[in-house]
């Protein structure tokens, strides 16, 4: 299994690349409208995720330090 936070940024680019390529050489121009909607919208909402997260942790992060800092 590939460790998605191994790859580098060139990585990144090539993935995508190659699976855009890949997937649209047999669809539609109207159904790879659809599938650029798509993961745009998935995109998005990772990013939501991601960020809500990372404010999850922040927060439970400064939590534990002013626990510590009271002891």
């Amino acid at each position: 299994m590939i460790n998605l936070t191994n790859l580098s940024s060139c990585e990144w680019i090539a993935l995508a690349s190659s699976l855009a390529i890949s997937i649209g050489q047999n669809i539609t121009a109207d159904e790879a409208g659809i599938l650029s909607n798509f993961f745009s919208a998935l995109g998005d909402n990772l990013g939501i995720i991601s960020s809500e997260n990372s404010n999850n942790n922040s927060n439970s992060n400064s939590n534990n330090d002013n626990n510590n800092n009271n002891k």
